[in-house]
């Protein structure tokens, strides 16, 4: 009898240990940051007023949309240049200078997008466009650096 009481608290410990742990995971889990919790934050790091925030938004649709319309045309631009390889057409050689080309339009569009949106500002909201400048050089460069997933397994 000793013996099934004993095997009954244990599982009662490991049930305890086990919703203990998938608790600890849950509240412990980072959260994920959106694009609007992302702009949110911009508006408070630069506190914008009412006017100021309708303008940024503006700027930040604006410029999501440039951005969409490159990498179109970077698709559309790269699209013919690898499907060469299972068509055996030519390659046409200049497609690096358009790629190059537009990465470079992309990057001016960039600096151009921050430079709208520090002329918004007032002087005693400066400040506050460096902070933002760090968080949002952080955030670009971070994307550009997260290591792809590994690949899957292959079942044997």
């Amino acid at each position: 009898m000793k013996q099934l009481q004993f095997y009954k608290y244990a599982t009662i410990g490991l049930l305890l240990l086990n919703l203990g742990m998938l608790t600890f995971f849950f509240l412990t889990k980072p959260k994920h940051h959106s694009r609007k919790d992302f702009k949110r934050g911009a508006v408070d790091i630069l506190k914008l007023d009412d006017e100021q925030r309708e303008t940024f938004f503006n700027l930040v649709k604006g410029h999501q949309q440039k951005m969409k319309v490159f990498s179109q045309h970077q698709k559309e631009l790269l699209s013919p240049y690898f499907n060469s390889l299972i068509d055996s057409t030519e390659v046409n050689q200049d497609v690096f200078d358009k790629v190059e080309e537009l990465e470079r339009q992309k990057i001016e569009s960039i600096y151009q997008h921050f430079q709208e949106i520090k002329s918004i500002l007032r002087e005693e909201q400066m400040p506050g466009f460096e902070e933002f400048m760090n968080h949002v050089m952080k955030r670009i460069l971070s994307n550009s650096e997260r290591k792809p997933p590994p690949p899957k397994g292959r079942n044997k």
